[in-house]
């Protein structure tokens, strides 16, 4: 499998709003944002994190009781080409929401008080 650097991820997503959150456990986050037919688009990076895990893109709605986890999809080449592949596998998808429960939580937050995302 090919790795995939930054400026790749920069180039399929030019839209991608960036910013950085600091985070109790893992310490400085760096995200990018987007919003996809009123659902939010995020992926995050931060040091401890594994490269695979660096390559998942969540996509989170809204709602009055709080947010909800709709999918998550992953950057790969296809084709020669960067393409957003859905995760099929639902066990990932609930232990990345446990494991990124606290960060998508501190994401809303500084979103919330931050109107430029």
């Amino acid at each position: 499998m090919k790795k995939i650097d930054e400026e790749e991820i920069k180039g399929s997503w030019p839209s991608a709003v960036e910013g950085e959150l600091e985070h109790p456990e893992f310490g400085l986050i760096h995200f990018w944002t987007g919003e996809q037919r009123g659902r939010i688009v995020v992926r995050f990076s931060f040091e401890c994190q594994t490269e695979g895990e660096s390559h998942k893109v969540f996509f989170i709605d809204l709602s009055q009781e709080g947010w909800v986890l709709q999918h998550i999809s992953s950057f790969q080449f296809q084709n020669s080409k960067l393409k957003l592949i859905k995760s099929q596998s639902f066990r990932e998808q609930d232990d990345l929401e446990q494991k990124y429960r606290s960060i998508i939580d501190l994401f809303l937050e500084t979103r919330e008080s931050n109107s430029s995302y």
